[in-house]
């Protein structure tokens, strides 16, 4: 009987190890773009949040503004090269996972939302997650209202962007 059970033991270990460690990631990261990095290895799409696209632009001042540059250049400022975690929320449709990310206690998805440098995207995240809703719909209010980012510029929302680019034919 011994013998049986200790196998089965072990199992419900390497079950428990493997799923706490894909709840947390955390290392060096490298930004990919302005809402997504990478954390050895694995590519982390930020949680909550939707930044222009790499090639997307819109108009700033009557002059082109390169939305998707402007917000991977300031992920780069903030994190570029540094440590930091992320609680693992979900896996996306393109099998990234997702994550609510921090850099010691900051929010890093909150923070480009503060920002202007992405929207608040909270209609894809899971029924069990931990990010304040109300806390990043205020942050993304406040930085329209004060004309941050890409709320001080003409731009199609990232969403719709992506969906038109995606529509075309070549």
């Amino acid at each position: 009987m011994r013998r049986k059970a200790l196998p089965a033991f072990f199992a419900i270990l390497v079950v428990i190890g493997s799923s706490a460690e894909a709840a947390d990631l955390s290392g060096r990261a490298r930004v990919i773009d302005g809402d997504t990095i990478n954390i050895r290895n694995q590519r982390i799409r930020i949680a909550a949040i939707d930044a222009c696209e790499h090639d997307q632009t819109g108009l700033k001042d009557g002059k082109e503004w390169r939305c998707g540059v402007a917000a991977r250049s300031y992920l780069g400022k903030m994190i570029d090269g540094q440590h930091v975690r992320c609680d693992i929320i979900d896996q996306d449709q393109y099998r990234r996972l997702v994550g609510q990310c921090f850099l010691g206690d900051i929010d890093i998805g909150l923070a480009m939302v503060k920002a202007g440098m992405a929207e608040a995207m909270l209609r894809y995240l899971p029924a069990a997650h931990s990010i304040s809703e109300v806390e990043y719909g205020q942050a993304e209010n406040r930085a329209r209202d004060n004309g941050l980012g890409i709320w001080s510029a003409e731009i199609e929302s990232p969403h719709v962007y992506r969906r038109s680019k995606s529509s075309v034919m070549p």
